[in-house]
């Protein structure tokens, strides 16, 4: 297989205030400033990913809509723009894109008029942002206020988050994969998916997808080296708080989350024999950001990363290693072995 170069976009997503979108000030230029922004940033990411040489540009969990919770739902109804926003980009830059959307919809028991707009307010795909609101933003800065998505107003949405790989050049969706193991507190908000971890075909062979608290799971990893999966991808939004308060209880190091997350990055990357990409967000760490993202290989170990801050790393990487690794660890030829048995 051809080598791959891979752009470790390790970004810090904006979350919007908690609370309705009235707090966003829908009849500004926009009703989604925070989706508006992420969406720029993320268009810059690509654009400095593509004038690097890189095939794939890997982005956190959460890097365009930040945390949902909260009375934050609203920023997951016009997550198919963000999609097509996202292939766009992918076309126009041909390079493929991975990342995580939140989709939300409304319940079997919601009206037909609670509908949403069907115009996409992210008309400039991350572009120079228009002077005055569009029509389809004010569409939409309009239903926000006459739709509050509220339990009273049975109009609870369901959010599944969603994984994506779209591929460079045609902008076509190759893979999906909505997230099963749940964080603790996401799962007062989110709903976990049915479907078992699959794996999609890809110019540089196979590939699987993960998101974050996904990773503690090892199974879930055996299921895609069972598939044949080359490369697993892992957007990630782990802080460096997600263990407080009761790991204060005992004596620990200062960067214990990021040790977690290497370790099971490497851990996954050498029982599965695969290349390993968990892209994790960065930040100000007095926010809580953690990032150390990065990829992980058997007979390589961890190949690059990232530190702490927002910012982006160029890793080449081959395929061909795995062939060696497999031969020496025969992992999957024990597992295979066990399987016909």
């Amino acid at each position: 297989m051809p080598p791959i170069r891979i752009a470790l976009a390790q970004t810090c997503p904006i979350s919007a205030p908690s609370g309705p979108p009235k707090l966003e000030k829908p009849h500004s230029t926009t009703p989604f400033p925070t989706l508006d922004a992420n969406l720029a940033d993320a268009a810059s990411y690509v654009v400095q990913a593509k004038a690097a040489g890189a095939d794939i540009v890997v982005f956190p969990e959460y890097f365009l809509q930040g945390i949902v919770n909260e009375s934050r739902q609203y920023l997951t109804f016009p997550s198919k723009h963000l999609t097509t926003a996202l292939q766009t980009l992918a076309r126009e830059h041909d390079i493929s894109i991975v990342g995580t959307i939140v989709h939300g919809s409304l319940p079997p028991s919601a009206s037909p008029a609670s509908a949403f707009p069907t115009s996409s307010p992210f008309e400039n795909d991350g572009k120079a942002k228009h002077e005055k609101i569009t029509p389809a933003q004010l569409e939409w800065a309009r239903w926000l206020e006459s739709h509050p998505a509220t339990v009273e107003d049975n109009l609870e949405p369901i959010l599944h988050n969603t994984a994506f790989f779209i591929e460079g050049g045609t902008g076509t969706v190759l893979g999906e994969y909505i997230k099963r193991n749940l964080w603790h507190p996401e799962r007062d908000y989110l709903t976990a998916g049915k479907d078992d971890h699959g794996v999609f075909q890809t110019k540089w062979g196979k590939m699987g997808m993960m998101i974050c608290w996904d990773m503690s799971h090892p199974a879930a990893a055996a299921t895609m080296a069972d598939q044949g999966a080359e490369v697993i991808l892992a957007p990630t939004y782990w802080t460096a708080t997600d263990s407080e308060p009761i790991i204060h209880n005992h004596d620990h190091p200062d960067d214990y989350e990021v040790g977690v997350i290497h370790a099971l990055a490497y851990a996954r990357a050498f029982e599965t024999e695969t290349i390993w990409v968990m892209v994790n967000a960065g930040g100000d760490p007095l926010e809580g950001f953690a990032g150390g993202s990065g990829v992980w290989a058997p007979l390589r170990g961890k190949i690059g990363g990232l530190g702490i801050e927002a910012g982006m790393k160029i890793i080449d990487v081959n395929t061909d290693l795995l062939q060696d690794a497999r031969k020496l660890y025969k992992i999957r030829e024990d597992a295979s072995k066990r399987d016909a048995t």
